[in-house]
């Protein structure tokens, strides 16, 4: 069977979004057809539906990735979007499994995590949940912001029963041992499923969705700016210096940090 994106509307921050209800593995084939190289991520699924393409549910790009007794991390670069990687995961699904990688996987992600506790959460490649087991996010949770980057405040705010004081139900991934690493993908379900992130879902063989986006234009130099982890340490410099040359240094250890920590939550909204 050949399976065909299509295109279902273009998000001016993003680009032209296209769908495909497949098996992973032909999932990635056919939105590189059309030029797409990985699923959209949680931030792009949110941004599609805040846009109003589609409020459906999803597949994403994000890997869960666990092992016994430790936490799971999340990775953006998923070892999954790889074909052949696909494939496999298709199969161990089909088999009611999880695809299985050596620990060293595992340990990898655990160190970029770890070297990237200094970086705000949207611009770090990996992060080790703060729970185990099933937990609610909330707007301010580091993983929330891993996840939905600058979506999170206006999508809690539209979709989330309780606006940005409400909770996502993360159901997470449980690894089955300590000689390797359990690796899947993220399901982002829709608002009307309470928006339920699901790291444990075992349908990659089946014909469930997934959208890609094709950047062009504008929305591709937008994806070349600053990252937030970049702003806050240029602002964390200059702050203490405008404050010395400004005659009021003995403000800086009272202010420097806070207000670089309120233009992050102000570029957070924009």
């Amino acid at each position: 069977m050949s399976y065909e994106a299509q295109k279902v509307g273009t998000v001016k921050e993003l680009g032209e979004i296209y769908r495909t209800d497949a098996p992973l593995d032909e999932q990635l084939k056919s939105f590189a057809r059309v030029g797409i190289t990985n699923l959209a991520t949680p931030e792009e699924v949110a941004q599609i539906r805040l846009a109003g393409i589609t409020e459906n549910w999803s597949r994403t790009s994000v890997a869960p990735i666990a092992i016994k007794s430790g936490k799971t991390i999340l990775l953006r670069s998923s070892p999954i979007m790889n074909p052949l990687m696909a494939a496999s995961a298709v199969k161990a699904h089909r088999n009611a499994q999880y695809l299985q990688l050596g620990k060293e996987f595992y340990e990898v992600a655990d160190e970029i995590a770890k070297s990237q506790l200094e970086m705000a959460p949207e611009d770090r490649e990996a992060i080790a949940l703060s729970q185990t087991g099933d937990f609610p996010l909330i707007v301010e949770m580091d993983e929330t912001r891993f996840l939905l980057g600058k979506t999170a405040r206006p999508y809690f705010e539209k979709f989330v029963s309780g606006g940005k004081e409400g909770k996502i139900q993360f159901y997470n991934l449980e690894g089955d041992s300590k000689s390797s690493a359990t690796v899947n993908y993220l399901w982002f379900s829709d608002p009307r499923d309470v928006s339920g992130l699901d790291a444990g879902s075992r349908d990659l063989y089946s014909d469930n969705r997934a959208f890609g986006v094709l950047r062009t234009g504008v929305a591709s130099a937008q994806k070349n700016g600053y990252s937030l982890t970049e702003i806050g340490n240029a602002n964390s410099e200059v702050v203490p210096v405008v404050l010395r040359n400004a005659g009021v240094s003995a403000l800086e250890g009272m202010l420097a940090r806070p207000l670089t920590t309120a233009l992050l939550e102000e570029l957070r909204t924009k």
